[in-house]
């Protein structure tokens, strides 16, 4: 298949071909980013502007060649594709990054980005990057944080303005569209930028770690950042159910999150208030020891305190080096979350658009739905002159979507991907199989007891404050969870995924990489998380009791 799937009149743009078996693949940490089966508009919107950002971020920093900032054909040749309509990573590509970044390794990239590395994995250092890295990404990373700064203060008065002043007509929401699409890619370049050199950094405060010969506290060392937008999301969302805020100046400021809020046809608290209101109930039930300000406050002392331990571990001579590590830590973890935004958010933009073209198409006889536009491609809708047949095409694409929302894929493999059914996936007996400990990746927290709560869809399922919040995946539109949650296990993502990050900066335990722990965990479950060890125990099958009653 062509890199060209935004070309006018391809009949499926949701599905790559893959073939050679060497090839390992993984939906991983990607879905937090783009859950779920994509719509046509959404893939054509995002495919070729998140491969073309990624590799510009990788070239900033000189692990990658000029001439390798290219859009390539072959699936294998990228580092994230579309199978069966979900996003997946091209787990050897982002490999080949960690063996030619100094500081860092393939093992560590596989590892925090999709929580576990293969027993026979084995890093393939290069250092003939190194002189293009050392005269780089010095530059970049002392120039990430105000460029992620300047673009999230740009972006979010575009979408203000946008929303306050929405196109009226074809051409100006395709305008809008395309304007969408070009930060869109600027914002996913600096995101991966972030990403990366925070998890170069992670792996330097584990290095310190261990030789300080502190086995365990990295977690405590990577909190407690003051001011994260994750934070403020919640403070918000506290303030606004106990009518501190008013919901106008809380949807200018947060309206883009919501469900599924990396699919461009979900419905996001600016458009649909409803999912927002049974967590503002719950946030108002909640007494004053539960502000987030406190537990910013609590984690703020914790990575203090876990600072001056190590600092005084690793003794006088390491001491200066150590210090700057954690500075720089400081700085470029919470631009993860900016950078994460930043995309989110102009995503959003491309949303708006998209809902005024569908309603101009209808309007002109185009289309019966203003929601068949999501059927047709990004290329389709900026080209010089729409298809003909914009009934058809989206009727075809909506067809092959609505096929493909009928099963899953398995979380790795190499080669050409399977297609599991859901009723395999999803079959009522595969939860209760076994008792034996779930396990996966620890990410700090220490340990909790408690009623899990398998959470599948925030939009339509409720969380009681202090259950064991279990889920696949999560992106920001989870947040206002996390709070009420007293823990969190979560299939897929590493060390610093989004569920990671955030349930630090809450002090609350948090489990990632559990594969299938939504399988086999049921609602009602007693339950005990532990953060630290990586593992959540069943203790008690109250889920099985209540569905036997």
């Amino acid at each position: 298949m062509s890199s060209a799937v935004n070309r006018p009149g391809m009949a499926n743009p949701l599905h790559w071909v893959a073939t050679d078996p060497g090839v390992l693949w993984s939906p991983g940490n990607v879905s937090e980013a783009i859950p779920g089966v994509s719509t046509a508009l959404n893939w054509s919107f995002i495919d070729d502007a998140i491969e073309l950002a990624a590799r510009q971020a990788f070239a900033a920093m000189g692990v990658l060649t000029p001439g390798e900032v290219t859009l390539n054909d072959r699936a294998e040749d990228r580092f994230m594709v579309a199978f069966y309509g979900r996003t997946v990573a091209n787990i050897e590509a982002m490999r080949t990054i960690g063996d030619r970044m100094p500081g860092t390794s393939a093992n560590a990239v596989e590892a925090q980005l999709f929580g576990v590395v293969r027993p026979d994995a084995v890093n393939h250092s290069t250092l003939s990057r190194v002189p293009a890295i050392a005269l780089r990404m010095p530059r970049t990373a002392t120039r990430l944080k105000r460029d992620s700064l300047a673009l999230r203060a740009e972006i979010v008065a575009w979408w203000r303005d946008a929303v306050l002043s929405p196109p009226d007509s074809l051409p100006a929401a395709t305008a809008l569209l395309a304007e969408a699409r070009r930060r869109y890619t600027r914002a996913f370049s600096l995101g991966v930028l972030s990403s990366m050199l925070s998890q170069a950094l992670y792996d330097q405060v584990v290095l310190l770690v261990q030789g300080a010969d502190r086995p365990g506290p990295q977690h405590r060392l990577v909190t407690g950042y003051e001011g994260m937008l994750e934070t403020g999301l919640v403070t918000d969302l506290w303030d606004l159910a106990h009518d501190r805020l008013d919901r106008a100046t809380f949807l200018l400021r947060h309206g883009f999150h919501g469900p599924d809020e990396g699919q461009m046809d979900s419905r996001v608290w600016r458009e649909d208030t409803a999912p927002l209101e049974s967590q503002l109930r719950r946030f108002a039930a909640l007494g004053p020891e539960a502000h987030p300000a406190r537990a910013e406050a609590r984690q703020i002392a914790v990575r203090e305190a876990a600072e001056a331990e190590l600092l005084g571990a690793v003794g006088r001579l390491k001491a200066p080096g150590a210090k700057l590590v954690l500075k720089i830590a400081r700085t470029l973890v919470p631009l993860r979350e900016i950078g994460k935004a930043n995309y989110t958010q102009c995503l959003d933009g491309a949303r708006l658009a998209a809902r005024v073209i569908g309603r101009e198409l209808v309007a002109s006889g185009r289309l019966d739905n203003p929601e068949d536009v999501f059927g047709l491609t990004y290329g389709e809708l900026t080209a010089a002159r729409l298809p003909d047949d914009l009934r058809s095409l989206a009727a075809e694409r909506t067809a092959i979507r609505a096929d493909y929302l009928t099963t899953d894929l398995a979380d790795k493999w190499t080669g050409a991907p399977q297609r599991i059914p859901l009723a395999t996936a999803d079959r009522a007996d595969s939860w209760a199989a076994s008792d034996q400990p779930i396990t996966g990746e620890g990410v700090g927290g220490g340990t909790v007891t408690g009623r899990a709560r398998v959470v599948l869809d925030p939009a339509t399922e409720d969380l009681e404050p202090g259950e064991i919040l279990v889920c696949r995946s999560t992106d920001p539109g989870w947040t206002s969870l996390f709070h009420l949650a007293g823990g969190v296990a979560v299939d897929m993502g590493g060390t610093m995924s989004h569920a990671a990050i955030i349930a630090r900066e809450l002090g609350i335990p948090c489990l990632t990489c559990t594969v299938d722990g939504t399988r086999r965990v049921r609602t009602g479950d007693l339950v005990r998380l532990d953060g630290d060890a990586g593992s959540l125990a069943i203790l008690e099958r109250q889920g099985l009791e209540q569905q036997e009653q």
